[in-house]
């Protein structure tokens, strides 16, 4: 039986890149193959060094989804600290055992077993944990058995391939989120905006909601740069992606579009959302431009702000886009026209003037 588990885990480890899948997989497999009550997967957080259950399967297990453990504590303490891996048949009479999770679950520990996840550097990354060995006829005490050390060995091979496959997936993760963030002012790019306007565009045709979308380019920013050099053009759009940061709202959706472009989007707004928005990131550029960070520079931008419902989903970017060249229009003194349409369009929003 021993082959073929580790024939199906080659093949499991290999079936994505993503972490989540990964561990999900593996842990489906062990939980058939070992047989036990409960049965989590740990990775140890970086900056505080305490367990975290990643994946959690058994008897209730969504109690755990946001519990720690502190690092070194209890058996899989022990084992990410040590990077070894133990079995344990009566957990009553091993010092390294920690109850608190027996009374946050209401239940008794009688035989563990866990391994260490270990990565490429030989760095332990989490653990997998065993508890509780279920017998098959329900014989025994309480109708469980005693994990093996033959049950650690096997269990300790998988973990070790588990690291090292889970350390890949991450890095390809880690490479892939790089790919979507603009290396300049560290918000999403337009490659991130793409698939993202994709996703929601297919949530709001579902849920028959609305989506606005705001189109920004920042004024000025040709002459900021001929004027005062691109290293300086590169600081206005760092503070402009700055002050958009500042302004929208968590489940909002900002991105760098592309030069002096920025795009914000909406799921599940409005039209007067979009304009509340809108009004409230130039208020913002004027605080900013009552003490600017960048002496002789002041921060401006022509935004277009557009809504649309599930049937005219299609053109929300156009549309946004053209109300945002209409404005940029119409904060341009007459002289700075340099067409006739931009003259028609300009004397349409300003009558008085025609």
């Amino acid at each position: 039986m021993s082959p073929n588990i580790f024939c199906r885990i080659g093949r499991i480890l290999t079936s994505s890149l993503d972490p989540k899948v990964v561990f999900e997989r593996v842990m489906a497999l062990v939980g058939e193959h070992f047989n036990p009550r409960n049965w989590s997967l740990l990775l140890v957080d970086k900056d505080t060094g305490r367990l975290r259950f990643e994946i959690v399967m058994g008897v209730d297990a969504t109690k755990l989804r946001r519990f720690y453990l502190e690092c070194g504590e209890g058996i899989v303490g022990w084992v990410c600290q040590n990077a070894k891996p133990l079995v344990i048949e009566n957990v009553r009479e091993d010092a390294r055992f920690s109850p608190r999770v027996d009374e946050l679950l209401g239940f008794k520990t009688h035989s563990v077993v866990c391994v260490p996840l270990v990565n490429g550097g030989n760095k332990v990354v989490g653990a997998i944990e065993l508890i509780n060995k279920l017998s098959p006829e329900g014989k025994g005490d309480d109708g469980l058995q005693s994990f093996t050390q033959e049950d650690m060995e096997i269990l300790n091979s998988i973990g070790a391939f588990t690291g090292i496959a889970a350390e890949n997936a991450f890095l390809h993760q880690r490479v892939r989120e790089m790919a979507m963030i603009d290396s300049l002012t560290g918000i999403n790019n337009r490659l991130y905006f793409n698939e993202a306007i994709r996703r929601e565009v297919d949530r709001v045709k579902r849920y028959k909601k609305t989506l606005c979308m705001l189109f920004m380019d920042v004024n000025g920013l040709k002459g900021i740069n001929d004027r005062l050099g691109h290293l300086i053009g590169d600081q206005v759009l760092v503070q402009v992606a700055n002050v958009l940061k500042q302004s929208v709202r968590k489940s909002d959706i900002l991105a760098r579009y592309g030069g002096d472009e920025f795009v914000v989007l909406m799921p599940f707004a409005g039209q007067e959302d979009g304009d509340k928005l809108a009004l409230r990131i130039q208020d913002l550029l004027e605080q900013w431009n009552q003490d600017p960070v960048i002496p002789g520079v002041s921060l401006g931008l022509s935004i277009g702000v557009h809504a649309a419902r599930a049937e005219n989903m299609d053109s929300v970017l156009r549309e946004a886009d053209l109300k945002m060249y209409e404005q940029k229009i119409l904060e341009k003194k007459p002289e700075e026209l340099v067409s006739e349409e931009e003259m028609r369009r300009f004397l349409t929003r300003n009558p008085s003037l025609g």
